[in-house]
């Protein structure tokens, strides 16, 4: 518990350094002239898989704490159960040809499957194994991500699969 509210106060402590650095920014700004240089960016082509994984490398599991929020830092958050008490939640990665699931205190306890199909958006990604469906579906902006398997249940070891991921660097 007070693990929690520390990492509470440092959210509060850093949220409140990036808005006094902002300010500045935005002072300095108005004293400095700006000359705009137009410059023309071209994309790469990516392989589609690839653009739908790119932020999927990996997800850490989060729970819901207050669904009524609107405030994404109040409503998810850790899942102590399975990251403190018990240390057997999963985090999740997935590229493009496999999709590992990888214990949250232990990297050395993992199990991978083969990716047989693969089709996604940036809001919906679905993918098969020779056991499970997967769907990936983007639920809020922040990221998070909630989870759905069917098919064969997914009852490894110290590898417990969450309903709900965010992005590593969302994480923290």
């Amino acid at each position: 518990m007070k693990t929690f509210l520390k990492l509470i106060l440092l959210a509060f402590i850093f949220s409140g350094c990036n808005q006094n650095v902002n300010q500045k920014i935005e002072n300095a700004a108005e004293k400095d002239t700006i000359t705009k240089t137009k410059k023309t960016i071209t994309e790469p082509v990516v392989d589609s898989r690839k653009k739908n994984t790119g932020d999927l490398d990996q997800l850490f599991p989060i729970d819901i704490l207050n669904p009524k929020s609107k405030d994404v830092f109040k409503k998810y958050g850790i899942e102590f159960t399975g990251n403190c008490y018990a240390c057997d939640l999963a985090i999740v990665s997935i590229s493009e040809k496999r999709f590992k699931i990888t214990n949250v205190c232990d990297d050395k306890t993992t199990q991978e499957f083969e990716i047989t199909e693969f089709s996604g958006s940036d809001d919906l990604i679905e993918f098969k194994t020779k056991q499970n469906n997967f769907i990936l579906t983007k639920i809020d902006k922040a990221p998070v991500y909630e989870l759905k398997i069917t098919g064969d249940s997914i009852k490894i070891k110290n590898l417990r699969i969450s309903k709900f991921y965010t992005t590593q660097k969302n994480a923290g």
